[in-house]
């Protein structure tokens, strides 16, 4: 018996001192383990957070620059002596080829001017946010060669490929380093018409010539006016948002075609545009468009895009102020997302000096 009194003895548990000292410890071992993985996430949600916004900011001003720079081609380093345009609308804002390469307007409450019909997405374009109008080749779209002399300037265009040209017609351009001419051109077979059109049906034709009798390996291309501006994102708008509320899109519309959501989160665009002002083709100074009263004299574009993030996360309140070129700053929007600001100045490749 006292053996056995011996032996429960040694297996006693711990005492109530050991037993808190322990649960102590755990506490502070799972404190640790809590707060770093806290810190870990917030980590994660802000580089996550901010790659969106800067993938946003690249493909935005990315979109931007490649209309920019092929903006005012005249398939030409020097512009040709003779332009003409058989568009029916030929100074409408969409039509206006014969007018400068790129064009800006102010946002206001009430959209901007001149109002583009058709889409309605326009009449929502957010006030104080700038809109930029580039008129050039068609994103994507190849020139084809002419194949054989025009017998007048009323003929046909008989070139080496349609199937660049869409089979409904668009609006294209012949060129050769003499003559330009804008026309709305219908593929059939090799051969593009350009028959008069319906005046109340842009685009079309006011005249069943292209002015220029073009010739053999002259070039035609489609050209096209994109509008890009910024407006409310689909669904962020109404008494039931499916996303965050106050959420704005950089859209660009081409022609007649509807406008296009390009991507979320870009809040505003402020564009400067180079004036050449003595004819050396190199910059002199930079104008907003309100200021600006020779569009012909715009060389180069700079174009600054204040982005955010869709979803706010964290508790740290936004209270920076963001400056976008020579704008007024935007003052602390005082929520919860992270906001860059992207810049960059493009040159109009057709308008600049190439030493």
């Amino acid at each position: 018996m006292q053996r056995l009194s011996s032996n429960v003895s040694r297996i006693a548990g711990f005492s109530l001192v050991e037993l808190m000292v322990a649960i102590t410890l755990s506490l502070l071992l799972l404190t640790g383990v809590i707060a770093i993985f806290s810190s870990s996430r917030v980590s994660y949600e802000t580089t996550h957070q901010l790659s969106r916004v800067q993938e946003t900011g690249r493909f935005a001003l990315e979109q931007l620059a490649r209309h920019i720079r092929s903006s005012g081609f005249a398939g030409c380093a020097r512009q040709p002596n003779y332009i003409s345009s058989a568009l029916n609308n030929a100074t409408a804002l969409q039509w206006d080829f014969m007018g400068s390469p790129v064009r800006g307007f102010e946002a206001s409450a009430e959209g901007f001017v001149p109002a583009l019909t058709g889409s309605g997405v326009e009449t929502a374009a957010i006030a104080g946010s700038d809109v930029l109008v580039v008129r050039g080749p068609r994103l994507e779209a190849e020139p084809t060669q002419i194949t054989a002399d025009m017998a007048n300037p009323q003929a046909p265009v008989v070139v080496a490929n349609t199937s660049g040209i869409r089979a409904g017609g668009e609006v294209v351009m012949a060129y050769n380093c003499e003559a330009q001419a804008i026309f709305f051109a219908v593929p059939s077979g090799t051969s593009l018409l350009h028959t008069v059109g319906s005046a109340d049906a842009p685009p079309s034709n006011s005249v069943a010539s292209t002015s220029y009798q073009f010739g053999m390996n002259d070039e035609v291309v489609p050209v096209e006016s994109v509008v890009y501006f910024v407006a409310p994102t689909p669904g962020s708008t109404g008494a039931n948002p499916t996303v965050p509320a106050g959420t704005n899109s950089l859209w660009r519309r081409a022609g007649v075609s509807l406008a296009e959501e390009l991507v979320q989160g870009v809040e505003q665009m402020q564009v400067e545009y180079g004036m050449d002002t003595d004819g050396d083709r190199i910059v002199d100074t930079y104008s907003v468009a309100g200021a600006a009263t020779n569009w012909q004299q715009v060389i180069s574009v700079r174009v600054a895009l204040l982005v955010r993030s869709v979803d706010q996360y964290g508790s740290d309140k936004d209270q920076r102020t963001y400056q976008l070129l020579n704008s007024p700053p935007v003052a602390p929007p005082g929520d919860r997302r992270l906001r860059e600001v992207f810049s960059a100045t493009v040159s109009i490749r057709n308008r600049v000096r190439v030493d």
